[in-house]
């Protein structure tokens, strides 16, 4: 159904158009002649993210192929081609918060998840490991932006000598690399959620995934060999790993220190 009183104007810029005119020539906004429908609403959201031509998917399938064109793409000014990595690793995390929402409203176990993992722990232990788990899913996308420039500092300090990028462009590699794996293991985690022992394998995998993702990401974008790059790839990672447990055991010690003094 068409508009009443269609106007012959740009919707966004208020540019004269002409009758069979599809797109406006001055923003390139799309032509809009008819009412919202369910119909043209789920059409409009399969065309956004499923379209071989949309930016979106573009991007998904490109970083995973060439992900040295996608990012020297846009650090060299290549804008409307691929999307901005800030609404790609919105994105992400709105892919991840997902997950966590099931977690959070019981559709998923996340209690018989932990059991599987953690069956050999003491009772203290396991109380300790359902505490961190908790805290991590309640704050899972606060968490992952305070990471991010750890990632970005590792990088600079790791890959800036083989091309010298600055902390900003630093920071459009990794938010791109990271949205990208965060984006493929939360399809594959979600995939497996009506299976416990294989939501269990593809949660465990999905930092070997990122891992691998990440390698093979640095050796495209930095055009290193086998040798430097798995070098490097490792030490990212144990830096990282490193981080993680300090940042950890700093956790439970303040949790010691809470439960001892009954602070909580």
């Amino acid at each position: 159904m068409e508009f009443k009183n269609y106007s012959k104007k740009c919707k966004n810029c208020l540019n004269d158009l002409s009758n069979n005119q599809k797109f406006c020539s001055e923003c390139g906004g799309k032509v809009i002649t008819k009412r919202i429908t369910f119909k043209n609403l789920f059409e409009e959201i399969l065309d956004k993210f499923f379209n071989i031509d949309n930016k979106f998917y573009q991007t998904f399938t490109k970083l995973f192929k060439q992900p040295q064109e996608v990012v020297e793409g846009y650090i060299d000014g290549m804008r409307t081609k691929y999307f901005n990595p800030i609404p790609y690793f919105a994105f992400s995390l709105t892919l991840a918060g997902f997950y966590y929402y099931l977690v959070q409203k019981g559709i998923i176990d996340y209690s018989e998840l932990i059991s599987f993992s953690n069956g050999s722990q003491g009772e203290m232990d396991q109380e300790i490991t359902q505490k961190v788990n908790k805290f991590t899913l309640e704050y899972s996308n606060i968490i992952t932006i305070l990471f991010i420039p750890v990632y970005v500092l590792f990088s600079k300090i790791l890959f800036s000598k083989y091309k010298d990028y600055n902390w900003a462009e630093h920071y459009v590699i990794i938010i791109y690399l990271f949205s990208q794996a965060s984006i493929f293991t939360s399809i594959v985690i979600l995939l497996s959620i009506f299976n416990t022992k294989l939501l269990l394998v593809t949660t465990s995998l999905s930092f070997v995934l990122q891992f691998l993702y990440f390698a093979y990401a640095f050796k495209k974008i930095f055009d290193l060999n086998f040798k430097k790059i798995f070098l490097r790839s490792v030490l990212f990672f144990v830096l990282l790993f490193i981080f993680i447990l300090f940042i950890v055991l700093i956790g439970i010690g303040i949790g010691f220190y809470m439960k001892k003094n009954n602070l909580v």
